[in-house]
């Protein structure tokens, strides 16, 4: 009897940055999911960044074990230490983002923030006003642990003991007189030891083991930020100055929006930008040219960004922010005799 492989699902990490596939992550099996892969007949494989399970198939391509209604935990570890300088990062920096396909098996929800846990942590509340009752709930908000606080003197973090629980979501609520506050734990001992940046949780139905297998997507969107070049000239004068302009001559070959500059003198900088003191010195004065709407980070740079002086172009290529800057303001300078 001969058996093969058929794709089961896919995770894809999609990233408007980049002119093809996002490869920053690495995907992480956590033990217990490692074992409902080999019973199941799974392996795993990534592929230009894209993670593939494979189950076993017999000879009339019916899979050799079913693991339906089962769930695999699958870890994203980030490999790219720029990623946040060009993401529009959507979550609070310490939570880590949860990706469920709750609403429907083919596809993901919109993930949510948890904060990965070990069995046993501590909970800081978020208000000193008193009383205040905590309850801790696992994913079929079942009730396992309830502590009432009255004494206002009291604010120390809630111990949770969560040993000898199933790895997945679990909530703490506190319950105020006049409030409430709901915050979502991860717990996972095994991911929480290894540099975890998101989880994702895929169910698996029935249906995954059809023709068509799922694709499912996580996608990131590129930072967008106001472009901001300083032109820092060397013995120009305010007039030298004001004959220069930045113009974008390159959207129609790029086929993308035209980027539109406003200049902005010296005198009238404002808080947000880099302030002159700290670009200029005795034999230098400085003008800004800002993009008039905000610039999406692009790992394609954008050509003939160009800066000129009296229709002669002195830079045909200006520079874009590198994944190495967290932002988008970018120093020009330039001399003369």
């Amino acid at each position: 009897m001969s058996t093969s492989f058929g794709i089961l699902f896919s995770i894809k990490i999609a990233h408007s940055y980049y002119i093809n596939e996002c490869s920053d992550f690495e995907f992480l099996i956590p033990p217990d999911t490692a074992a409902i892969l080999r019973n199941g007949k799974i392996i795993t494989r990534t592929y230009k960044g894209i993670f593939y399970a494979l189950c076993e198939k017999n000879e009339a391509g019916l899979p050799l074990a079913s693991m339906t209604g089962l769930t695999l935990r699958i870890g994203l570890k980030l490999n790219n230490q720029f990623f946040s300088n060009f993401t529009q990062m959507s979550f609070k920096s310490g939570t880590t983002p949860l990706y469920q396909n709750l609403s429907a098996p083919a596809s993901l929800d919109p993930g949510i923030e948890t904060l990965l846990t070990s069995s046993l942590f501590a909970h800081p509340l978020s208000k000193t006003t008193r009383p205040v009752t905590i309850t801790v709930k696992d994913v079929n908000n079942a009730i396992l642990q309830t502590t009432i606080i009255s004494d206002t003197s009291n604010t120390s973090p809630i111990p949770v003991d969560l040993r000898g629980f199933s790895a997945g979501v679990y909530t703490v609520n506190e319950k105020y007189t006049s409030s409430t506050k709901k915050t979502l734990y991860y717990l996972d001992p095994e991911l929480c030891r290894l540099p975890t940046f998101g989880i994702a949780e895929i169910k698996i139905a029935g249906s995954f083991y059809n023709a068509t297998p799922p694709e499912f997507v996580i996608n990131f969107t590129a930072k967008q930020e106001t472009l901001k070049y300083y032109v820092v000239g060397k013995n120009y004068s305010t007039a030298d100055l004001n004959n220069l302009l930045v113009t974008d001559a390159g959207f129609n070959e790029d086929a993308r929006p035209q980027v539109l500059f406003t200049k902005v003198s010296q005198g009238a900088f404002t808080s947000t930008d880099i302030s002159p003191s700290l670009l200029t010195d005795t034999g230098s004065k400085v003008i800004l040219f800002k993009s008039q709407s905000p610039v999406s980070r692009l790992e394609k740079p954008r050509k003939k960004i160009q800066l000129s002086k009296n229709n002669d172009i002195i830079m045909k290529h200006l520079p874009l922010p590198g994944i190495d800057k967290s932002t988008s303001d970018i120093i020009i300078p330039i001399s003369k005799p």
